[in-house]
């Protein structure tokens, strides 16, 4: 069988290009790795410059490129990945759920809890740092609040990733180091409920 002399001529081209590589001529597919993103991690006992690592604080649960340690009763550490985007919802997570009554919408609670900017990882309050729990009614807070803490049982604590329309939107309390619109995030120990 006679092959066309222009597929005769296109192979014999083809073969001159090469088909096979040597190891050192192949090029590699992989992408190159991204370095890890590195973290802001606040200690809520003291409202101080946060300190920036690799990654989350030891011991942690994360959601959403935020995490908190665990242990109720102990001033967490907030740990807020460069990575972690502005909420544009009301994120909420059960760290350690507690027991007894759910806290009801427009309750009266005593709680301990750490407020950390999402965009500095910085602690802008923190009544673990001032060594006295809040009481307030829980219609008198930002709708974050009141939207997120309903639920919660005594002894738990709850992990809030607050968008900015649900905390204090563009007019955030002046002095308070919070931005305009600013996703906040709250680490929050229910202590008891009425």
């Amino acid at each position: 069988m006679r092959l066309p002399l222009s597929l005769v001529g296109a192979a014999i081209l083809l073969a001159a290009c090469g088909g096979s590589s040597t190891p050192s001529e192949s090029t590699s597919s992989a992408a190159p790795t991204e370095p890890a993103a590195a973290w802001a991690t606040s200690d809520c006992l003291q409202i101080a410059p946060p300190t920036v690592a690799d990654g989350p604080p030891a011991d942690s649960v994360e959601k959403d490129g935020v995490a908190t340690t665990a242990i109720v009763g102990a001033a967490p550490l907030v740990g807020v990945s460069e990575a972690a985007n502005p909420a544009t919802s009301l994120v909420t997570l059960d760290v350690v759920e507690g027991s007894g009554d759910s806290v009801a919408g427009r309750a009266t609670v005593t709680v301990d809890y750490c407020g950390v900017g999402l965009d500095s990882g910085a602690i802008f309050d923190s009544s673990f740092a001032r060594g006295q729990p809040a009481t307030f009614p829980l219609d008198g807070v930002i709708l974050g609040w009141q939207e997120g803490i309903p639920g919660m049982k005594p002894g738990g604590r709850r992990l809030l990733i607050i968008p900015g329309d649900l905390a204090y939107g563009p007019n955030p309390p002046p002095g308070s180091g919070i931005g305009p619109n600013e996703t906040l995030v709250f680490v929050v120990d229910m202590l008891s409920s009425p």
